[in-house]
């Protein structure tokens, strides 16, 4: 989805209302009841028995859009408590009677670090032992750079009104805005053709999320069969996570190649509706008869590992993912192959592939990522916090799900399980790419929310593809 700045925003709603004819209100009731949904699934999510919100007001749209939602949610039956800015002696008050807290203080249009009550009120929310949801953009945060100024409000889901404003996509912004989620005001399509945006790059979205239409009379034949190939001694349970996160992605058959040693160990890891064979040579294994190939998790980085992903690289005629310990050819092979590529690094593997440093990476992931995508001609899924998705000659990609409890071992081999799935079920590669890294976010979220962070582990992801709403 198109990013905008804050002016782009403004022109875009000022043109809605004069021109479309929608009065402000009307666009500040639409926006409110999107918060207001946003904040009946967080409750649903986490499990939260007795659910009590705090909204806080301040003067603007923000403001509004807080008292507005603050009404529809008494209507829904949930406490709700509304507090004003201006109106409260923060050193005595506590958030202890709330599950979630509501940043309806400043929005997009205000510059420079928070003062006076402000202030306050933004210590206050930091300091709460409660969910913490910003409307549009966190109170510190600047709309169009995603730095922050001053003292900002770190939250747990900001949900932006119209169009995701560009400083929520930028790398100063992560540890500030957590999920993102995007509430459709009405803004005609023709209004935002026309509005340039950020020329970088966009947001992932749910409404990005393209998955197959499942026919009634499709059967197993309709969606695909992919072969993954990985493992090695001591290192199975890649192999087997991203089969599983495969059978979980709609792939209508999932093949694994896995070598002879270790045949039994991930025939019973990966699942009784995972085909899995062994082979004592990368010569044994037959390419003929899939629609999407992933090579890499747990194959461990040997010369027989890189004569083989370069044989790939050659022979595959379908979409195919390279991930992990299959990085380990150079740019220029992956540029020769014929077939579509989607490579899934890491910043550690993108560094030994491309012949960087990960300081250098992190300093600026757009153009690392940009970089490799037109060095390969290939797809780039540059992992991270919010993940990159590159291609050549597109608008870089940036997702606006997950969270730090997804940073455990094995939530990459669970992406590119799904990914490949997806690739086989005929989405084309960087459509695929958006989806993957979307709903595998999405499901770090669910997860999260389930089990905390801190306990989630990789297969917790698979689990929560169950509960995906697309």
């Amino acid at each position: 989805m198109k990013t905008v700045s804050a002016a782009e925003m403004r022109k875009l709603d000022r043109r809605t209302i004069e021109e479309a004819g929608v009065p402000g209100e009307e666009l500040m009731r639409r926006a409110a009841r999107g918060l207001t949904d946003s904040l009946l699934d967080l409750i649903e999510l986490h499990g939260i028995a007795r659910p009590h919100v705090l909204f806080i007001a301040g003067k603007g749209n923000n403001g509004g859009d807080a008292e507005v939602a603050h009404g529809f949610m008494t209507e829904e039956g949930i406490k709700s408590t509304l507090w004003q800015v201006e109106d409260i002696d923060w050193a005595k008050e506590s958030a202890a009677d709330f599950n979630i807290v509501v940043d309806g203080l400043l929005g997009t249009g205000t510059t420079g670090a928070p003062r006076g009550k402000f202030a306050e009120a933004v210590d206050f929310i930091n300091r709460a032992q409660a969910l913490k949801v910003a409307i549009d953009i966190p109170t510190g945060l600047h709309a169009d750079s995603g730095e922050p100024q001053g003292e900002t409000i770190r939250t747990d889901l900001t949900v932006t009104m119209g169009l995701p404003k560009t400083g929520l996509t930028r790398s100063a912004a992560v540890e500030y805005t957590g999920s993102i989620e995007v509430v459709d005001i009405g803004i005609p399509a023709e209004y935002i053709d026309t509005t340039a945006g950020c020329t970088e790059a966009e947001l992932i979205t749910k409404s990005d999320v393209q998955l197959p239409r499942r026919g009634r009379d499709a059967h197993k034949g309709s969606f695909g069969h992919v072969l993954l190939i990985g493992g090695a001694p001591g290192y199975t349970g890649a192999i087997a996570m991203a089969a599983r996160a495969a059978l979980r992605s709609g792939a209508g058959l999932v093949s694994v190649r896995v070598p002879e040693p270790i045949y039994e160990i991930v025939a019973t890891a990966a699942g009784p509706e995972a085909m899995v064979k062994p082979f004592n040579e990368f010569s044994e294994i037959d390419l003929t008869g899939f629609d999407a190939v992933l090579a890499g998790p747990g194959l461990t980085r040997t010369p027989e590992t890189k004569a083989f992903v370069e044989r790939l690289l050659v022979e595959c005629t379908v979409p195919l993912v390279l991930d992990a310990d299959a990085l380990s050819v150079s740019p220029e092979t992956i540029a020769a192959a014929k077939s579509p590529v989607v490579l899934t690094p890491h910043p550690g593997e993108f560094a030994t592939l491309f012949g960087t440093t990960v300081k250098q990476i992190q300093a600026d992931r757009w153009t690392a990522a940009r970089e490799a995508a037109k060095r390969t001609g290939k797809v780039i899924v540059l992992k991270g916090a919010r993940t990159v998705v590159a291609a050549p000659g597109k608008k870089l990609a940036i997702n606006g799900t997950g969270n730090p409890g997804m940073a455990k071992g094995g939530s990459g081999d669970v992406l590119a399980g799904l990914l490949t799935g997806l690739l086989g079920q005929g989405i084309e590669p960087l459509q695929a790419a958006k989806t993957a890294v979307w709903l595998h976010g999405k499901a770090g979220d669910i997860a999260a929310a389930k089990k905390t962070e801190a306990a989630m582990i990789a297969t917790d992801l698979i689990d929560a593809f169950r509960s995906l709403q697309t």
